[in-house]
């Protein structure tokens, strides 16, 4: 009997030792169970987990340059799905895991990651360039970050979203954050800003040398001007096209044009008046005039007729006949100069009224905020700036984000871009922005501030040069050059990237 209670007892301490564990293994499992839905709502795996791995190999050995998470990964591949649908290249229906390349076999996402992470590569190179410049002074990335924060922030109260991080998430997918956004939008703009300050500051040309690029190939900054009209071929009962009629009305243009009105005179007697009023033939305007074009403009039309425009032996008044597969041109040459039209290049910096901001003011007070506005902006220009100490400034100062990717330049303006027209009238504020820029006194560092016409904000503008036409071609193709090679130059390491193709798709989610 005492061995039947023992028995029992011990038996009973076994199956309550065995109901523990079972209850214990239950706890721990329900444990992990809320731990992973934790982990799953929180996106701490996006946040955590490497998308991208940019790395680079010298002398044999490679090294990493950056591990870019799923979550900043996805704010790229997001960026590249928006362009791509905005330019009609992909389908806001499409199935984004259908194949788009039936030789390799890749998806739609994996196309747009393999772009996204060309982005992401290009970003940790060039940023790597510039943390070993110290370019970081200079920088307004931090600044721009801030205030597309407290945009996106407006946007998402706009749209009844409960939160930013809401917002986001539903931009850019689970495991994005305030602070994930903050970091991929601020190594983009970093990237931005140093590659236009580059262009602006690190590579400069000299007079001597804009003169020798013009001399080693005038072609490049000449211009022409000249008439041509295209006769198409005619369909044979075989679909061919016979261009022996199309040659014969050309011809005849060739024989008879000696100048511009003559040419037009006889293409309209060759496809006739009805023809004519189609193309829009008037007393004030002849379709056949071409003015301003450079060599491969003229290549638009063909390599012959580019030939014989820039060619030195063809003068005023010469004619051809170019024939194509489909037709045939007729050409009269007119003149070929370099162009001189000036080119200004300038920055700016603009500043909000912040009474016109905030809304729901009075006349009286836009007026006040205005003056205020202003007094800041000529406290900005107080004393004499170089060009770079400006760019800075408006880093510092500008509450445009574009101007502080950009140091505010603008570059290559014509003074057409000032000309008022009945159709498209020039403000006050635009007439003065015009006859300041183009005054032949202006000097390198002059500025001008000028509030807008609707007291909403004021813009400073700093004038860096006037240059001919032909002048500023040359000069940005030749800081173009440089900057290709400075680009390539990055690249001289051997950098490449590997895609977690799937373990970004499963944590997209």
């Amino acid at each position: 009997m005492a061995n039947k209670d023992k028995k029992a007892a011990n038996s009973g301490i076994k199956t309550s030792r065995r109901n523990k564990a079972i209850v214990t293994a239950l706890v721990a499992v329900f444990a992990l169970i809320i731990a992973g839905y934790f982990v799953y709502i929180s996106g701490l795996l996006p946040k955590v987990m490497t998308g991208v791995k940019v790395t680079k190999t010298v002398d044999g050995v490679t090294s990493t340059v950056d591990n870019v998470s799923v979550a900043r990964t996805n704010y790229h591949y997001y960026q590249v799905l928006n362009t791509y649908m905005g330019y009609g290249i992909i389908s806001s229906s499409a199935d984004i895991d259908s194949v788009y390349d039936t030789t390799t076999g890749k998806t739609y996402r994996e196309m747009i990651l393999d772009q996204a992470a060309e982005e992401i590569m290009n970003i940790s190179l060039v940023n790597e360039d510039a943390a070993a410049h110290d370019y970081a002074s200079h920088s307004g990335a931090s600044r721009y970050a801030t205030m597309s924060l407290a945009s996106a922030e407006q946007t998402a109260e706009l749209y009844g979203f409960s939160s930013l991080e809401q917002y986001l998430q539903a931009l850019y997918g689970r495991g994005m954050s305030t602070r994930v956004y903050r970091t991929a939008v601020e190594e983009q703009t970093l990237t931005q800003e140093y590659e236009n300050y580059v262009r602006q500051f690190y590579f400069t040309v000299s007079e001597e040398e804009l003169d020798a690029a013009f001399e080693a190939n005038p072609t490049v900054y000449q211009r022409v001007d000249f008439n041509y009209y295209y006769f198409p071929g005619e369909t044979d009962e075989e679909g061919n096209y016979d261009l022996s009629a199309a040659l014969d009305k050309a011809q005849a243009v060739a024989d008879g044009a000696v100048d511009s009105d003559s040419f037009a005179a006889l293409v309209i007697e060759q496809i006739g008046q009805d023809a004519a009023d189609l193309a829009g033939f008037s007393d004030d305007y002849n379709p056949t005039k071409a003015e301003g074009y450079s060599s491969a403009s003229a290549e638009n039309l063909s390599v012959e007729i580019s030939e014989f425009l820039f060619d030195d032996e063809t003068a005023p008044g010469d004619t051809m006949t170019s024939e194509t597969e489909l037709g045939v041109y007729v050409v009269m040459f007119g003149d070929r100069y370099t162009n001189d039209e000036a080119r200004v290049s300038y920055r700016t910096l603009t500043i909000y009224n912040d009474v016109y901001d905030k809304g729901d003011y009075t006349d009286e007070s836009l007026a006040a905020g205005l003056v205020e506005t202003v007094e800041r902006a000529n406290s900005i220009v107080a004393a004499p700036m170089d060009s770079r100490a400006f760019a800075d400034s408006v880093k510092k100062n500008s509450d445009s984000l574009s101007e502080i990717i950009t140091g505010g330049y603008s570059d290559g303006v014509a003074p057409s871009r000032f000309e008022s027209t009945e159709d498209s009238p020039l403000s006050d504020r635009e007439t003065t922005l015009g006859n300041w820029l183009f005054d032949s006194s202006r000097v390198h560092g002059d500025t001008l501030v000028l509030p807008s016409d609707d007291s909403s904000y004021v813009t400073i503008y700093y004038f860096e040069d006037n240059v001919p036409e032909w002048m500023y071609t040359a000069r940005t193709q030749l800081i173009t050059g440089m900057v290709n090679s400075w680009s390539n130059d990055l690249k001289s390491d051997n950098p490449s990237y590997a895609i977690a193709y799937d373990l970004i798709r499963k944590l997209s989610y």
